[in-house]
């Protein structure tokens, strides 16, 4: 493991060596590939492992390879010649979809995948995407999928699966395609996800900030010559900012989103119009959010700020910014390692003790267990487990004890983390000497 120091709060994080090698590689201001090519060929493969889960692949495919192994440059090249292939398939389902719904007469909006380009994403061929993302108001969603039925889609998804997510089931289409270990094949079919809200209030316990407004802002946009609906550029921002919150929140994995985040900080820090824009389209309540984004896609990646974004991290309440200076490294951590640390920032946005204890409780005492016949039994922590020839109650013996005992430890860390945070915090509030008592 190595120690990789986060821009504040210096934190030293347990983190895979060649992973942390990336960071340097990615950094906005001062791209550094030295570590990466000091790795060895165990290394690498580990490290083309990690990024093909955390959707870094094409982004390290795009670095300068001097020095880089000849097979590693090889590889990257495949991966970047067959997702070119692949979003051909990406427009071909897009396109396809869209008809059905326009002759449905049900109005949507795409959000997510190929809409990061050109402004997060040089180029959607340079983007992974493994489903296609359209929200509809939620009294559009049954016609939606009617629709989509109609043409061929249904679904096969566990409900225990998708109990925290912003959409139904994901729909799909039996075809004759398997798996070849290839997450950039052309040939792998997409999923088409119906989402219903562009914020969860009832699984955040968090009040939205007001993406209501988003559909009625709604623009068409042309790529690679094919229109779509989706969201304005300001509303746009404030929906992926928000979508890194709700997955941090939920301790999913939120690194490829941050880093497409950084590269639209980066290269937008002096769009003078836009950023006037954004601050008069949103609330303080949503710029509020978008400040966490905004600290993790400079503090991971090193990302220039605009002035109104950098004012927004220091306009955070102080519990907030401190949170971000002990814990902001977590959701790097929990790649490799779970832990519930953000549910110390959750709670902060919660005002309700009622709604507060069920977030507490639901953190550290999980209640959804995957079913015995879940693909998702043979995963740990998006890494699939070689379960040989063991018979199936076996394995998912393995999964619950597995998954009882990842809990447990992390809830205990957890709390440990959380009260020794909270200590510190009130030592260092009493030891400021404006807080000290006063002597007549």
């Amino acid at each position: 493991m190595s120690a990789f120091n986060l821009e504040a709060g210096k934190r030293s994080l347990r983190i895979p060596a060649e992973v942390m090698a990336l960071f340097p590689a990615l950094h906005m201001r001062a791209p550094d590939t030295t570590e990466l090519i000091g790795l060895s060929d165990a290394q690498w493969m580990s490290l083309l492992s990690f990024c093909d889960i955390a959707h870094l692949t094409l982004q390290m495919a795009q670095l300068p390879s001097e020095g880089f192994p000849q097979w590693v440059i090889d590889r990257l090249r495949t991966n970047l010649a067959d997702n070119a292939l692949r979003f051909e398939r990406v427009k071909a389902t897009y396109r396809e979809a869209a008809a059905a719904l326009d002759q449905a007469g049900v109005e949507h909006i795409v959000i997510k995948g190929f809409t990061q380009a050109p402004d997060y994403v040089a180029n959607p061929q340079l983007r992974a995407q493994s489903d296609i993302d359209i929200f509809c108001p939620p009294k559009s969603l049954g016609a939606a999928r009617m629709a989509l039925q109609a043409i061929g889609y249904g679904t096969s998804q566990d409900k225990a699966s998708h109990t925290f997510a912003d959409h139904d089931a994901i729909l799909t289409r039996s075809r004759d395609w398997r798996w070849k270990g290839n997450p950039f094949d052309p040939e792998m079919p997409l999923g088409i996800e119906l989402h219903f809200c562009l914020w969860n209030e009832r699984v955040s316990q968090v009040r939205d900030p007001g993406t209501a407004l988003f559909w009625e802002r709604r623009a068409m946009r042309t790529l690679d010559g094919f229109s779509f609906s989706c969201l304005s550029p300001a509303d746009h921002l404030a929906y992926l900012t928000l979508h890194i919150l709700r997955n941090l929140f939920l301790g999913e994995w939120i690194v490829h989103h941050v880093h497409e985040l950084a590269v639209f900080l980066h290269h937008n820090a002096d769009d003078e119009p836009f950023w006037k824009a954004w601050v008069e389209v949103h609330s303080p309540s949503t710029r509020s959010f978008a400040a966490i984004a905004f600290y993790c896609a400079r503090a991971w990646f090193g990302c220039l700020l605009h002035p109104i974004c950098a004012q927004e991290i220091e306009m955070l309440p102080a519990a907030r910014r401190a949170w971000l200076q002990r814990f902001s490294g977590s959701p790097l951590e929990i790649m490799f390692e779970k832990n519930k640390d953000s549910v110390w920032l959750q709670l902060n946005f919660i005002s309700s003790p009622k709604a507060k204890w069920k977030i507490l409780r639901r953190t550290l005492i999980p209640r959804s267990i995957e079913s015995i016949g879940s693909p998702a039994v043979q995963v740990r922590n998006k890494r699939l487990v070689q379960s040989g020839n063991r018979p199936l109650w076996q394995r998912y013996a393995a999964y619950l004890i597995s998954r009882s005992a990842t809990h447990a430890r992390a809830g205990l860390a957890t709390l440990g983390r959380g009260l020794h945070w909270r200590l510190s915090q009130q030592f260092a509030s009493f030891a400021h000497p404006a807080n000290r008592p006063g002597v007549d």
